[in-house]
Parts: C-alpha cells; sequence; structure tokens
C-alpha cells in the first residue's frame, strides 16, 4: 500500500492491514464465506475446526478463474447456492476492483476500469471458477471502497457503487432498469453508500390518523378527509356518521391512492364522523377519532372590481 490509504502502517495510528475482513456469510452447514479485502481474495472456513476449506481469488487461489471471474478490494461475499453433493456452489461479491486513498494524497490502485457486482460458480470437482454473470455499471463506475451485490427473490440484482454514491437495479441477464445517485446537495461532498438493499418496508405509524369534515351549505355536501402519516399497509376507508347513544351509521366507503382520501356526501347536516382504516384483506387496522364537523362559511371580496368567493371553516357545536 501506499501512504495516505487506509491500513498503510505508515505511522503508529495506522496499522498495516494485510488481511481487511469486510463481510461473513454462515450456510446451512454452518461454514462461513469471508471476503478479505485486502488480500483480493474470498476464503470458505469450516465452521467447526477454522480451517480453510478453499481459497478464491488472491496470492495461491485454490481455483483457475475463468474470464472475468478475478475480483480486487471486493466486498459483500455471499453463499446463493450448492449443489446436491457439495461440488459446485455459487456465490456473489461486489468487485471494486479499485483501492484509493483516504486523503485524497498518494494514488489509487486499479485492477479494472470499472467497479462491476458478480456471481461466481466454484467447482471443487474441477477446480475451476466461471463468471455466471458480472454486472456492469451504467456511468463505468470505479469505486475505490464500500459496495454490494445482493441477489433478490425474483432474480434480479442490486447492485450499490459503494464510494460512488449510486444504485442499480439489474434484471438477471444484466439489463438496468433502475438507475439512481445519492445527492449530497448543498453538502457539496459526495454521498457514499457503504451497503446498499432491496426489501419490502411495512409502515406503522404511531400517531393516530387525521380526519375533518367540511359541510358546505351552498352545494348540500360534505367533504371526510382522511389521512394516516407513514402508514403503508391501508387500501380502504370506511366513513361513518354517528348518531344519538353512540349509535354510527355507514356513509361510503373510498379507495386510499394517495396520502389524503376523501369521501364526498351529499348531504350538508352530518356533525359527527369517523372513519376506519381496512388493509388489502379487508382487516381494520385502526379507528380515527370522533370528530365534528366544521362548516364552510362563503364570504364574498371585491377583489379589481370583479367579487371573489372565499371560504373560511366554523366549526358546528
Amino acid at each position: 500500500m501506499n501512504p495516505g490509504q487506509a491500513g498503510a502502517g505508515y505511522n503508529s495510528s495506522d496499522a498495516w492491514d494485510y488481511f481487511h475482513i469486510n463481510s461473513v456469510d454462515k450456510d446451512a452447514d454452518g461454514n462461513y464465506l469471508i471476503s478479505a479485502r485486502d488480500a483480493n481474495a474470498v476464503y470458505k472456513i469450516d465452521g467447526r475446526t477454522g480451517d480453510i476449506i478453499w481459497q478464491l481469488g488472491g496470492q495461491s487461489s485454490n481455483f483457475t478463474l475463468g474470464p472475468q471471474v478475478e475480483f480486487a478490494f471486493q466486498h459483500h461475499a455471499r453463499f446463493l447456492a450448492k449443489s446436491e453433493n457439495g461440488g459446485q456452489e455459487v456465490i456473489s461479491l461486489y468487485d471494486n476492483s479499485a483501492h484509493g486513498t483516504e486523503n485524497g494524497h498518494g494514488h489509487e490502485v486499479h485492477f479494472y476500469n470499472i467497479s462491476r457486482g458478480k456471481i461466481i460458480e466454484v467447482n471443487t470437482d474441477t477446480w475451476q471458477a466461471e463468471i455466471v454473470q458480472a454486472f456492469h455499471p451504467p456511468d463505468d463506475l470505479l469505486s475505490k471502497s464500500q459496495g454490494s451485490t445482493q441477489v433478490l427473490p425474483n432474480g434480479n440484482v442490486l447492485v450499490n457503487w459503494g464510494s460512488e454514491g449510486a444504485i442499480t437495479e439489474f434484471t438477471s441477464d444484466g439489463t438496468p432498469i433502475f438507475h439512481a445517485y445519492m445527492d449530497s446537495g448543498f453538502l457539496g461532498l459526495g454521498v457514499e453508500n457503504y451497503r446498499g438493499f432491496r426489501y419490502n418496508w411495512t409502515g406503522i405509524p404511531h400517531e393516530a390518523p387525521a380526519i375533518v369534515a367540511l359541510q358546505d351549505d351552498e352545494s348540500g355536501s360534505t367533504n371526510i378527509y382522511v389521512s394516516w402519516n407513514g402508514d403503508t399497509r391501508t387500501k380502504w376507508w370506511r366513513f361513518y356518521e354517528f348518531r344519538d347513544r353512540g349509535r354510527r351509521s355507514f356513509l361510503g366507503q373510498a379507495q386510499r391512492e394517495s396520502f389524503e382520501t376523501v369521501l364526498t356526501v351529499d348531504r350538508a347536516d352530518i356533525k359527527t364522523v369517523q372513519a376506519e382504516a381496512l388493509d388489502a384483506e379487508g382487516e381494520v387496522l385502526v379507528d380515527t377519532s370522533v370528530v365534528k364537523s366544521e362548516v364552510m362559511i362563503h364570504r364574498f371580496e371585491s377583489q379589481g372590481g370583479a367579487w371573489t368567493s372565499t371560504k373560511q371553516a366554523l366549526i358546528r357545536g
């Protein structure tokens, strides 16, 4: 390594980092896949004895590397699949192919002109390693640090370009279908991202839904608005009018299509309302509070010789 690079060992506060583990994965047999960035190698380790089962890449690789398999300064090695007899295994990793300086001084080490996400098959019967698929960055990115390759359940692959601050989703044949940069805006420095993953996310708010009903005596209707900040499960809203002795009657139902949902009722005499959120299976998630309707008061003002109508809300007691 060169002065200025992390782990170069050129002073007492920066120890020589000859190995640099940056990912560990465990398979169903209890064995480990370890990525050693500074050794340019991935190791499979026996989970019981700690012995090296095989080494892929780097000095003294156990495998003959086919075209495009060679990698350097890699991140995020993961087990993907194994044959029944265990002779063939498929792994994924992020091939940086570059190492850079932390302080902008010195020079960068490049093994290839771009970084790539890779899926590799290793065969311990033939001791050959072959590329299954390599995922090339749309903008010829080369990241000196960080990065990840995630194989999604549908076969697509999400590659995070580490220090380049970008992320790309590919189909299984390597076609990019989504590419984006994490902009730092006014901060001035480029955003870097150590890992990038795509998962289903469910928002379950701690706060109660918001609801308001606005009566318009002029049109003879009532608009009921409801929203639940942070929620991702609601598919429908049901609306009710509250009557005497706590009884409620159904007013209507509206599909949730955006942040706020509105139901318009052709009545202007609704005094108290409530709504409930339904998920995709029709189960009730939450009830809103019971609120009184607000009456829209029309005011007419003269602007430049023309009369315009404005509205204000007044809570009806």
